[in-house]
């Protein structure tokens, strides 16, 4: 059986690759290649595709030392439901026109899997689908991943998919695409603890790979939808996250890798304080980076050195708001306290003010202006940048149900409406050029950590 996998455009208002590869897909590959299926990929998203090469950007479009950088984009006309929101809307991908004629160079596949993210980046998924009809009309074209969970009602009405596809883990996940085409000579075993290594070979040349060591979340954060994504939480082995690694490194020639995982500190002991320590041990060289937020409860004095003898040089961290009582309402991951503690362990390691980040919530119901602010310059004056996280409503979270009131326009109608960008017009107590004015104010305060001492920031 020949498959394609198909990482779809985002249409949003803003985007920017923050180590963002296609992790899902990738394990996916590695998981459909030993059933032996012939598996072609494409990124729509890939900076580096050579299918990008006579639409190169401007010098601000080029990669960051970690290998992060902006998308290449093209301005598309705002989606009706959009309209009142005063901003460009664009498509950030390699153009449709040359995917399209990459695709016609491929195989006709009997399967077509395009995966999916964000709730509100649907269109991209949509218009990934029609590509498809037109390019393969014989191919069977199933989604699949956070949209396809969460608002699976939504896609099944409107995607014009032949199936989505969704389960407790990926070889159940793949058994329904093996069962959709009709061929289930070759089921795939596991479940949820199985380690699926990411086919990196179809990222080869990426110099930082995405990295999963653990599945799902203890924590139950009220405006989190991890557990409805992955219900259990599950660590993989030490033997298997090491040798991949070494392979990232050794074989991949990668220089940087990025954690996944949603709770990668959680029983750190006899997780990822053993891997790192056997790393150190043998010399790695690769250097870290934790765009999703880790619990700072875990963080020791103990735990903040061997990070950075490890190599992490990007760290960020989730303080949320500073609420006491709406700390412990949304789940009580973090009181204030323990984040203060825990930064000062980080600064005494080594770690500078630039490559610390800390995660404030903005538009979330019951939040207030003065509330936000106030987190703002805490976090400063502990020594991190402010990293401003825009809620978004997200279905099946507590949340969600429980403040659609407190909107100004009811999310639930379109996962248009779920768009983190639309915090500032869609919350009642922080409008819209209050928001304005702390972004300046919070560029002003982070520009004054990264002048800041670095406090014996020191590298391996």
């Amino acid at each position: 059986m020949k498959v394609l996998l198909f990482n779809p455009w985002i249409h949003d208002f803003a985007a920017f690759d923050h180590w963002t590869r296609p992790l899902n897909l990738l394990r996916l590959a590695s998981l459909l290649l030993k059933c032996g299926c012939e598996v072609d990929f494409y990124d729509c998203l890939n900076r580096r595709s050579p299918d990008l090469d006579e639409f190169r950007s401007p010098p601000k479009h080029r990669l960051n030392p970690w290998g992060c950088g902006h998308y290449y984009r093209e301005s598309i006309p705002l989606p009706e439901i959009l309209e009142f929101v005063p901003r460009q809307y664009k498509r950030y991908g390699i153009p449709t026109e040359r995917v399209k004629q990459s695709l016609q160079q491929l195989d006709q596949p009997d399967v077509v899997v395009i995966s999916t993210m964000m709730t509100y980046w649907y269109p991209g998924v949509f218009e990934a689908v029609e590509m498809m009809r037109q390019v393969f009309p014989q191919a069977k074209v199933i989604i699949g991943g956070i949209y396809a969970v969460l608002c699976k009602e939504h896609a099944e009405q409107y995607s014009g998919a032949d199936a989505i596809v969704s389960g407790p883990h990926w070889p159940s996940i793949v058994n329904q695409i093996l069962d959709i085409a009709g061929d289930s000579s070759s089921p795939c075993e596991g479940d949820q603890s199985t380690w699926i290594e990411p086919c990196y070979d179809y990222i080869k040349g990426d110099p930082c790979l995405p990295l999963l060591t653990s599945i799902g979340c203890p924590c139950h954060c009220v405006y989190c939808a991890t557990h409805k994504l992955w219900p259990q939480c599950v660590q993989y082995g030490h033997d298997d996250i090491i040798n991949s690694i070494e392979r990232m490194e050794n074989e991949f020639g990668a220089t940087d890798a990025a954690f996944y995982d949603d709770a990668l500190l959680i029983k750190k002991e006899t997780h990822l304080m053993p891997v790192m320590e056997t790393l150190i041990q043998r010399g790695s060289k690769i250097r870290f980076h934790t765009p999703n937020a880790m619990h700072v409860r875990q963080i020791n004095r103990e735990t903040a050195h061997l990070m950075k003898r490890a190599g992490f040089v990007t760290l960020r961290l989730g303080l949320e708001m500073v609420e006491k009582g709406l700390q412990k309402e949304t789940g009580g991951k973090v009181y204030t306290e323990e984040y203060i503690q825990a930064v000062r362990y980080l600064r005494e390691a080594g770690f500078s003010g630039r490559e610390i980040g800390t995660y404030i919530l903005y538009g979330m119901p019951g939040q207030t202006i003065e509330a936000v602010w106030e987190a703002c310059q805490l976090v400063v004056e502990q020594g991190s940048e402010v990293k401003l996280a825009m809620y978004s409503p997200i279905p099946g979270t507590p949340a969600y149900e429980k403040s659609l009131d407190e909107f100004i326009f009811d999310p639930s109608s379109d996962p248009l409406l779920h768009n983190s960008s639309l915090a500032p017009w869609r919350s009642k107590t922080i409008p819209y050029e209050r928001y304005q004015e702390m972004k300046k104010q919070v560029a002003s305060l982070n520009q004054n950590v990264r002048k800041s001492p670095s406090e014996g920031a020191k590298t391996r």
